[in-house]
């Protein structure tokens, strides 16, 4: 029986400090996406600018640089516009970008606006786009970066702490 016990103990310890990981590294998450959007941006502004290239094939050609799970929403993206054309892919950008489940809701906005505004006007609005939302995406990164410092360690503890109390009410 005490054998039992201890197994249950240890288990309920590990799960929830495997919770408690989970949640600061999806803290993390959300800084890797914002950076990773960032270079986005960039490269396709230089995709644009540079290389002339369209819309599509600068998304296609910026994306194979990311590291995140932005590169596969990206991917998404791409292919529904080479299916239906820049002009009718609002419902793609949403439904993919809300995948994102690391992100908070105005990360999702901005990055879903900005996507939404590229292809509907001049190369030189674009990129004044792009840059508004570099400096916007920026201050989120600094934001993410605060978060995630003050409470990473935070909920690996609480994790562990909690663990230990229903370990200890068991018993």
């Amino acid at each position: 029986m005490i054998f039992i016990k201890i197994i249950i103990s240890i288990a309920i310890l590990c799960i929830t400090s495997y919770i408690g990981i989970e949640m600061a590294i999806a803290l993390k998450s959300r800084e890797q996406i914002l950076t990773d959007m960032i270079t986005f941006l960039k490269m396709v502004q230089n995709e644009m600018v540079y290389m002339l290239n369209n819309l599509p094939v600068s998304y296609e050609m910026s994306r194979q640089r990311l590291n995140s799970e932005l590169k596969d929403v990206i991917g998404a993206i791409v292919v529904d516009m080479s299916k239906y054309g820049v002009d009718k892919i609002d419902m793609s950008i949403t439904n993919n970008v809300n995948t994102l489940v690391s992100l908070k809701e105005y990360d999702k906005d901005i990055i879903i606006s900005t996507l939404k505004n590229l292809g509907r006007s001049d190369l030189e609005s674009q990129n004044n786009i792009i840059e508004n939302a570099i400096t916007i995406i920026e201050k989120q990164i600094k934001e993410a970066n605060e978060v995630k410092v003050k409470s990473s360690k935070v909920y690996k503890t609480v994790g562990i702490i909690s663990g230990l109390l229903i370990v200890v009410i068991f018993i």
